[in-house]
């Protein structure tokens, strides 16, 4: 049998220690202590599980590659619609090949669906990703220069769209 005093040594001992939980089985008696995580001051649970539901919400509205966009450019006195192709990783963006080589696209040139208009090179992994295009158009403007380091989602290209 566990001595009143015994018990009261392994209760300070536990909220003293940073052991979290604690068993002890002894001629059939079971004890068994767990301690309360202390929560980050300034964070419910219900507010980073609302924070947490918003982030993956706005993941699953948006698109995988791209995002429409409406600028201010007129066409011959009407607002035209323009879609962002974005890159689909971290990398180095690349217009071409290699240093030095044709670039894929330039501004003015028509893109089908399915087209390489660039490239994204993941140096640490090796990893040439490419860009491609997800609509038919006209590019109208690259907005990242050539070498320059790119994010996830970040816009590359503004293509007006085939009407």
């Amino acid at each position: 049998m566990i001595k009143m005093l015994e018990l009261r040594e392994m209760i300070r001992l536990v909220s003293e220690n940073s052991i979290q939980e604690f068993s002890l089985k002894n001629n059939g008696v079971r004890i068994t202590m767990i301690k309360q995580i202390s929560k980050i001051s300034g964070f419910t649970e219900e507010t980073v599980q609302t924070a947490f539901n918003e982030a993956a919400n706005t993941l699953e509205q948006a698109p995988q590659n791209s995002a429409r966009v409406v600028p201010n450019i007129e066409d011959e006195g009407f607002e035209v619609a323009l879609h962002q192709i974005v890159s689909p990783v971290i990398g180095v963006f690349a217009s071409s090949a290699g240093r030095g080589g044709q670039p894929y696209v330039t501004v003015g040139d028509h893109t089908t669906k399915g087209t390489i208009i660039g490239h994204c090179k993941v140096e640490k992994l090796d990893l040439d990703q490419e860009i491609i295009s997800d609509v038919e158009g006209e590019v109208v403007e690259f907005l990242v220069e050539d070498g320059e380091v790119v994010e996830y989602g970040q816009p590359l290209f503004l293509v007006k769209l085939k009407s």
